[in-house]
């Protein structure tokens, strides 16, 4: 199974972003998405964003993240 984890990117430097993971800061390749712009969210998988959200889309995977979390934390 492979999991993506939606990022706020903060900076892009050519096929480079600095993104944000909830606090977390990550640089990951931007060579499978196009249209990326500092403020928006891209789902990171591998080192690589390999999709470009909309807000809508990140609302809704940031939720389910939050829920997943929660339920992990429960369990411990």
């Amino acid at each position: 199974m492979c999991i993506a984890a939606p990022a706020r990117i903060l900076e892009i430097n050519d096929k480079m972003a600095t993104v944000d993971f909830g606090g977390v800061r990550q640089q990951v390749k931007l060579d499978l998405v196009t249209d990326v712009e500092i403020d928006r969210y891209v789902l990171v998988h591998s080192g690589y964003a390999i999709e470009v959200l909309t807000a809508e889309e990140a609302k809704e995977s940031l939720e389910a993240w939050d829920e997943l979390l929660k339920v992990l934390d429960e369990e411990e």
